[in-house]
């Protein structure tokens, strides 16, 4: 055996291809989702060809596709000719995954109904990636991430609700009304509304559920012996953004259920330091930020002044949670403020690192894909750009023992393989003719007709409707979020999920946050500090075949339950672990979290618009936890998928900077070789868009509207639209100025105009002014009529959704009985099977719950569990009892 950083290795184990790299997938998606879905397959070794459309597609250029493409082939075909749907109907007898994002009116005039593609190949899984979702009353509507983010009530959610989210979905008051807030705690810019983000979070969202969903098909695949159709949405992305905040309970006055963290008069950490640099301290510790900054030097101070930092009058080291400890963090968010503001930036993260606090220094992402530590570690990775060099990007992201997941090549020009992908499917054409003579169904579009090769085998008959991983037992050791979500994933899509609790835990579990962690899951109270809670633990993984969880890894060393430790019991296991940082360097060691990730990876800049003047801002609808979560999720399904393949048990390995970089990566962050960024678009300080003509803008009902004109069409539109409309050039304007630059803006818009594109922000003036001047229902009809992509910022979608009955018969909102907070609803399954749907089996378990009853599916006598309950080795809930002890 090799070890190195932490990671045990045999060389045999690495000598064997993982799953990804034995797959054929194409690419027929536009946007964000859909390139970054395949891009992770690409990077585990996957073979992806991308079909690319003569025109470019239905977006623009976006700077991103250099990252999202990286590791493909590029190919274009034009899908609505005969030609080009008979090439692609070739080589998706051969694929093993097609990705696409069309809505399904295009679909089907492209002849890529999942009908016609499972004829063809009925092993294909089949992933398709809208707007809204298939069959919804929304599902015409334009699926731009912006609008789905508007139309969803996403924009809402970015700094939190006063009162914070569970008061608020609940319709009850806010129980800190009129309390004095100082100035500098509230983050974002000093203006009511909506808050547009800097990562297009719908779309990342929707990217992690489209993976989830691929990997899980591809496991079911291994059973079943057919693919399927997996489908998922922005929308289902902005629900998996929201979880902490979209939640609604019966009883919201349960002690340790609300926190003040998703209250947006929250003060989150964010401080300005000496030399004008921010950090992230997370979580607040008052006592300690307060007395180093009474010290001459943070470099100076001795171990002992570091690691203790005295105490200031009666302020405890950390705060709780509560609501009510908001008003004390107040009181001392001034006093933290000066104490940060008195030593450089550098200084406080040396300082934090000392100690074991968090902090961590707010970057820029290029800054990020510049760290020498990460490019090390390979989450930063170089390649060869055909335009632009070498650049550096978010590298690996997740590893499974035979895989590192490192990208090695830049994304091509597109077409650059055309001629070889035509010959590919020249050869796989001729080679199916020949193989059968029974031809399949014809597709058709409105102008031309394409006859389908003859499929590549004979259909199996449809399996039972079981969950994709469906009898696979899971062992989840997490903590807090991070570990945890991952194992909530695993647990919708079928897994047996055992969460391993503390005795103590039932004050955590009882928690909002943890309530959106760990539904589907059974519960075992075992005290694993007892020599005879470990014993009991490592009998369960004899019969386990996955372990998961996030400590760091020197404590599960000593826990004994590390991978050597475990493999020991069962060589085939499925080991997990998930970290804060980077597997190796200075910050491995380190406590982090979901802020500290942001605050390193560029997220925080990107969605503060500092680059605009604006302030770093950790948004309460983020990625870092749940993107770490999903990482963790997707390696365990390839190695699952692996291990049916060859018997071999893996290590999946994964962090929440990787998420984060990720993040910043589907806001198109890329550097080149010499640390300067590319041209692309970028919040504004004020939180209003990404550019003139994408962004929020308020009516004259004080509601907002969002407008995405990202097409030379939908300038035309918007430009004979606006000259048309009274309101258009405000004649009552008494700046003659000002009415010259409306009509210069105005005229500008047009798709033919000769000119240099208008000064952005003279444009958005005028716009501005002009949609002031109406109500937003009015702008959105005369938007729709004109053909112009637009929708209102719905202040009042997350108090709806959970009585939408669209969204709960189709499961993506869930309705459960909890014995501590009543009725609870939450957000549901991000995923749609054809074939093998995803489960929801019950909501967040009380700790100990289910104690007996895993026990015993786990070979436990009645007298052995009896035992080692009346031990205290062991809790048992019982209905009818206290779910907290002591209570």
């Amino acid at each position: 055996m090799v070890r190195h950083a932490g990671r045990s290795t045999d060389s045999r184990l690495e000598a064997i291809c993982m799953v990804p790299a034995d797959l054929k997938v194409l690419d027929v998606s536009h946007g964000v989702a859909g390139p970054m879905t395949a891009m992770l397959l690409a990077d585990h070794g996957a073979s992806v060809t991308r079909i690319e459309a003569p025109c470019g597609g239905p977006l623009p250029d976006l700077p991103g596709r250099r990252v999202w493409n990286r590791g493909k082939r590029s190919a274009v075909l034009d899908l609505k000719t005969a030609t080009g749907r008979e090439a692609l109907y070739a080589l998706a007898q051969d694929a093993d995954v097609l990705v696409e994002s069309y809505s399904p009116a295009t679909r089907g005039r492209l002849g890529l109904d999942h009908a016609v593609l499972a004829e063809l190949n009925p092993r294909l899984v089949h992933c398709s990636i809208t707007g809204y979702g298939e069959g919804t009353r929304d599902s015409a509507r334009p699926g731009y991430d912006a609008l789905v983010a508007a139309r969803s009530g996403l924009h809402w959610e970015k700094r939190g609700r006063p009162g914070g989210g569970i008061n608020h979905q609940a319709g009850l008051p806010d129980p800190l009304a009129g309390i004095e807030v100082p100035a500098g705690v509230i983050e974002g810019p000093d203006r009511d509304g909506p808050l547009f983000s800097g990562v297009p979070l719908p779309s990342i969202g929707a990217f992690y559920l489209a993976s989830v969903g691929v990997n899980a098909a591809l496991h079911a695949r291994e059973r079943t012996g057919r693919g399927q159709h997996v489908r998922t949405s922005l929308r289902q992305g902005v629900f998996a953004a929201v979880i902490g905040g979209w939640q609604r309970m019966e009883h919201t006055d349960r002690p340790f259920l609300q926190t003040w963290i998703f209250d947006s008069r929250a003060p989150m950490g964010v401080f300005r330091c000496a030399d004008g640099a921010w950090v992230h301290n997370w979580v607040p510790n008052p006592s300690w930020i307060i007395a180093m900054g009474e010290l001459d030097s943070l470099d100076d101070a001795s171990d002992d002044q570091v690691a203790g930092g005295g105490r200031h009058r009666d302020d405890p080291d950390r705060l709780g949670t509560e609501p009510e400890n908001l008003v004390v963090l107040h009181h001392y968010h001034p006093l933290m403020a000066a104490a940060f503001a008195k030593f450089p930036a550098a200084e406080w993260e040396r300082a934090g690192a000392r100690k074991g606090t968090p902090i961590q220094i707010v970057r820029p992402p290029h800054a990020a894909l510049s760290d020498p530590w990460w490019i090390q570690d390979g989450c930063v990775a170089e390649v060869e750009d055909p335009d632009e060099g070498p650049i550096r990007m978010v590298g690996r992201t997740y590893t499974v023992t035979g895989s590192e997941g490192r990208p090695h090549i830049g994304a091509p020009r597109p077409g650059t393989h055309t001629e070889q992908v035509l010959a590919q499917a020249g050869h796989a054409r001729a080679t199916h003719t020949a193989a059968t003579a029974t031809p399949p169904r014809t597709a058709t579009s409105s102008s031309h007709t394409a006859t389908p090769p003859p499929p590549r085998t004979a259909t199996p008959p449809p399996p039972e409707p079981t969950a994709p991983l469906a009898g696979v037992r899971v062992l989840d050791l997490g903590l807090a979020i991070a570990g945890p979500y991952g194992c909530q994933v695993l647990a919708d899509m079928g897994a047996d999920v055992v969460k391993i609790n503390a005795l103590h835990d039932g004050y955590w579990q009882c928690n909002h946050i943890a309530m959106t962690a760990n539904r589907n899951k059974r519960s075992l109270a075992l005290n694993l500090k007892d020599p005879r809670g470990l014993a009991v633990l490592r009998r369960m993984v004899a019969k386990a075949d996955v372990v998961q969880h996030n400590m760091r890894y020197d404590a599960a060393v000593r826990l004994g339950v590390d991978e050597d430790a475990l493999r020991t019991i069962r060589p085939d296991l499925v080991y997990c672990h998930t970290r804060g940082f980077e597997e190796s360097g200075p910050r491995a060691g380190l406590p982090g979290n979901d802020q500290t990730g942001a605050a390193l990876a560029g997220v925080e800049w990107e969605d503060g618009g500092v680059d605009d003047g604006g302030r770093p801002i950790w948004s309460r609808t983020n990625f870092g936890d749940t993107g770490n979560g999903f990482l963790s999720a997707i390696g365990i399904m390839q190695a699952l998928t692996r291990r049916a393949r060859t018997g071999e048990g893996a290590r999946v390995d994964t962090s929440i900077v990787y998420a984060q970089l990720l993040s910043s990566a589907a806001a198109g962050a890329y550097v080149r070789a010499d640390g300067t960024e590319p041209d692309r678009p970028r919040l504004d300080a004020d939180h209003y868009g990404l550019g003139a003509l994408y962004r929020l803008y308020r009516c004259a009902d004080d509601r907002w509207l969002c407008l995405a004109a990202v097409t030379a069409a939908h300038r035309a539109a918007l430009a004979k639209l606006l000259t048309r409309q009274p309101h258009g050039i405000d004649p009552a304007d008494a700046d003659a100025d000002a009415d010259a630059d409306a009509e210069t803006e105005a005229a500008a818009l047009t798709a033919d105009d000769p000119r240099t594109p208008p000064d952005d922000g003279m444009l958005a003036a005028f716009l501005e002014r002009t949609f002031a001047q109406d109500p937003a229902d009015t702008w959105l009809r005369h938007l729709d009529e004109a053909g112009v992509p637009a929708e209102i910022s719905s202040e009042t979608y997350s108090l709806e959704v959970f009585d939408d009955p669209e969204m709960v018969e189709r499961g993506w909102v869930a309705r459960f009985d909890h014995p501590y907070v009543g009725r609870l609803e939450t957000t549901g399954l991000g995923v749609e099977f054809s074939e093998t749907p995803g489960e929801l089996r019950g909501p967040t378990p009380v700790v100990g719950e289910h104690s007996r009853e895993v026990l015993a599916d786990y070979g436990f006598a009645a007298d052995e569990v009896d035992e080692l309950v009346a031990a205290g080795v062991v809790r048992a809930w019982e209905p009818g009892t206290p779910v907290l002890p002591g209570t």
